[in-house]
C-alpha cells in the first residue's frame, strides 16, 4: 500500500477518513494526477508558449483574458466546447479516437511523480510509457486512416512513420541509463541519483550526457512535436489528422497532444536529471517527522520545474527552427540519432564494464 499513502493522506488532510480500501484509492489516484496536475500543467504550458511565441516575433501575445491573460487557455477551453461539429462522423473516427486517448491516459497510472507516488514501480516501469507512445502512434493512424480524408489519410501515415523511427534511437537510450542503475524501476533509476547536477546521470558522462540529447530529440520525432510536428501542420498536410476534428473533439486531441510531450519531459527529468530527489537526508527526515504531505509537495514541485524548463527549452528551440519535412525528419532519426544512440550505449556499456572490472 505504499503507492497509495498520498492519496490517503490526501484523504486525510481533507477531513475523510483514512481507512480506504486499495480498488478505490487506485482510480481516485489516477484522476487526482489527472485533475490537479496534468491539465493545470497543459493550461500552463500553453499560456507560456503563447507569450514565448510572442516574445519571439515582437507580438504582445494574449492580454485581455484574466491579468496578463493568464485566463486565456481557460477561454479557449471554453470556446471549443461551444463549437459544432463541422462534419459528420463515421463511428470509426470515434472509436479510434477513444482508443488513442484510453491507450495515451492509461500511462498516468505508471508516470512517476514522486518516491511515495508510484503506483506502477516493476522492472518494465521504464518502458511502459514508451510502448504507450507506440500505440497513441498506431492510434493516431488508425484515427487519420478512419476520416477517409486526404489529409487524414496522409497525417495518419506520416505520424506511423515518425513514430517508427523516433522509437529506435529513445529505447537505446533508455537501455544507457539502465545500465548504471542495474534496473528499470523508476525507484531503481532514482537511487543512483543526487540532488545536485553532478549527480544526474545525464552529466555523469560524456555518453550518458549524448544519450540524454538523443532521448528528448527521438521524443519529438516520436510524438510529432515542433519543430518535428510536419505530419500534424497545417501548411504541410491542411492540418492531417486534426484537420476535421472540432469542438469537443478537438480538445480531447490537442490535450493528449499536451500531455504525450509533458509526459516525455517527466520520464527525461526522471531518468536523466534526478527526478524529485531531493538534498540528502531532507525525504528521511520528512519521513521520520512524519510529514508526508510536505514531502509530497516539495518532490513534486521540484519534478514539475525539471519538466516545465525541459517544455520550454523545447518550446524556445522550436520557435528559433523552421519546420522539418517528414522525410528529413525520418532520414534524420535514421542516420544521426540512432548512430548517436548506438555510440552512447557503446560507451555506457564500457564505463559500466570498466567500473566492474576495477
Amino acid at each position: 500500500m505504499k503507492s497509495f499513502l498520498w492519496v490517503s493522506a490526501w484523504l486525510e488532510s481533507v477531513g475523510f477518513i483514512n481507512d480506504v480500501p486499495g480498488w478505490i484509492l487506485a482510480p481516485l489516484g489516477l484522476f487526482l494526477t489527472f485533475l490537479f496536475i496534468i491539465v493545470p500543467s497543459s493550461m500552463v504550458v500553453a499560456y507560456l508558449d503563447r507569450k514565448v511565441s510572442a516574445d519571439f516575433q515582437a507580438r504582445v501575445g494574449p492580454n485581455r483574458a484574466g491579468p496578463a491573460g493568464l485566463l486565456q487557455s481557460l477561454a479557449d477551453f471554453l470556446k471549443l466546447l461551444q463549437k459544432d461539429r463541422q462534419n459528420k462522423t463515421s463511428w470509426t473516427e470515434e472509436l479510434w479516437l477513444g482508443i488513442h486517448t484510453i491507450a495515451l491516459y492509461s500511462t498516468v497510472a505508471v508516470l512517476p511523480l514522486g518516491s511515495l507516488m508510484l503506483l506502477v514501480d516493476t522492472d518494465m516501469s521504464v518502458f511502459l510509457p514508451f510502448w504507450a507512445a507506440l500505440v497513441l502512434a498506431l492510434g493516431t493512424m488508425l484515427l487519420g486512416l478512419s476520416q477517409k480524408t486526404v489529409s487524414g489519410w496522409y497525417g495518419g501515415m506520416r505520424v506511423a512513420t515518425q513514430a517508427i523511427s523516433g522509437a529506435f534511437p529513445a529505447l537505446v537510450t533508455m537501455i544507457c541509463v539502465g545500465l548504471p542503475a542495474g534496473s528499470f524501476r523508476w525507484s531503481g533509476v532514482i537511487a543512483i541519483q543526487g540532488a545536485s547536477p553532478a549527480d544526474w546521470i545525464a552529466f555523469s558522462n560524456p555518453f550518458q550526457f549524448i544519450a540524454f540529447i538523443v532521448f528528448v530529440v527521438s521524443g519529438l520525432v516520436l510524438l510529432a512535436i515542433p519543430p518535428m510536428d510536419a505530419a500534424l501542420s497545417s501548411p504541410d498536410i491542411s492540418g492531417g489528422v486534426s484537420a476535421h476534428l472540432s469542438g469537443r473533439r478537438l480538445i480531447l486531441f490537442k490535450l493528449g497532444r499536451f500531455y504525450s510531450f509533458y509526459l516525455w519531459a517527466v520520464i527525461a527529468s526522471v531518468l536523466f536529471l534526478g527526478g524529485w530527489r531531493l538534498p540528502a537526508g531532507l525525504s528521511e527526515h520528512l519521513l521520520d517527522q512524519g510529514r508526508i504531505t510536505l514531502l509530497h509537495i516539495l518532490e513534486l514541485s521540484l519534478l514539475m520545474l525539471k519538466s516545465l524548463g525541459l517544455i520550454l527549452i523545447v518550446i524556445w528551440g522550436a520557435r528559433v527552427n523552421p519546420r522539418t519535412r517528414v522525410d528529413q525528419i525520418t532520414d534524420f532519426a535514421w542516420t544521426v540519432l540512432s548512430p548517436f544512440a548506438l555510440f552512447a550505449l557503446i560507451g555506457a556499456c564500457l564505463i559500466v564494464g570498466w567500473g566492474v572490472l576495477t
